[in-house]
C-alpha cells in the first residue's frame, strides 16, 4: 500500500481555500488537488472536474464502503474526501493536496493522518462577511454563515501552520514555502491511508 504525503489547507468557508489551492496547483507541478465529493449542486462556474457532485444516497454508499476518509455536513449537504482520491494522486508521483474545511482537517488530525496541516485566515472578519455576503441569498444563511465562521476560525491553532490570504500571490508564496520546507523534502510525513 502507498502511503501518500499530504498537504491539507483549511480554514473558514469564504477565506479563499478554492482559489489559493488552484493557484498552488498552477504554481507547482508535484501537487494535485483531490477532488471532494459533495452533495451540494454545482455553484455557477463550476465543472464535474471541480467536485464529485453526487446524490446523498452515494454519498452514504461510499462512506459505509469506507471510501471517504472524513465528511462533514454543511448546510444541508454533505462534503468529503475520497480516499481513492488521495491514493490515485500519490501512485502517479504526485502529492495529494486536499481543500477541505476546518471540520475536516480536525477529523484528519483525529483520526491519526500526518501531512502539513495549513490554516488559511481573512486579513480580518469585515473582509470574510463580506465575501460570505456574496455567496448566500437569504440573510438568515448570511447569520448561520458567519457564526459557523467565527467558531471556526477558533480552531487555527490545531494546525501547524497559519497563512494570511491578503494578497494571493503573498499567500501562495508562503504556502509553496510552507510545503517546500515540510512536505516536499521531509521523507517522514505520509498519511495512514
Amino acid at each position: 500500500m502507498i502511503t501518500p504525503k499530504i498537504a491539507i489547507v483549511s480554514g473558514p468557508s469564504g477565506v479563499g481555500k478554492t482559489t489559493l489551492c488552484d493557484e498552488l496547483v498552477k504554481q507547482e507541478p508535484r501537487l494535485k488537488l483531490c477532488r471532494t465529493a459533495t452533495t451540494r449542486p454545482p455553484r455557477s462556474g463550476e465543472s464535474p472536474d471541480d467536485y464529485y457532485f453526487i446524490s446523498r444516497q452515494t454519498f452514504m454508499e461510499w462512506f459505509k464502503k469506507g471510501e471517504i476518509i472524513e465528511y462533514t455536513e454543511l448546510f444541508g449537504n454533505f462534503y468529503g474526501t475520497p480516499k481513492k482520491s488521495i491514493q490515485d494522486i500519490s501512485r502517479s508521483g504526485g502529492y495529494p493536496l486536499l481543500r477541505i474545511d476546518v471540520e475536516g482537517g480536525r477529523s484528519l488530525k483525529r483520526l491519526g493522518y500526518k501531512g502539513v496541516f495549513i490554516f488559511v485566515l481573512p486579513p480580518d472578519f469585515s473582509v470574510l462577511a463580506e465575501r460570505l455576503k456574496k455567496r448566500v441569498t437569504a440573510s438568515g444563511d448570511l447569520t448561520r454563515r458567519l457564526a459557523r465562521a467565527k467558531e471556526e476560525l477558533t480552531h487555527q491553532n490545531e494546525y501547524d501552520f497559519k497563512v494570511i490570504n491578503n494578497r494571493l500571490a503573498t499567500a501562495v508564496a508562503e504556502i509553496r514555502d510552507i510545503l517546500t520546507r515540510h512536505l516536499f523534502n521531509n521523507k517522514g510525513a505520509a498519511s495512514r491511508l
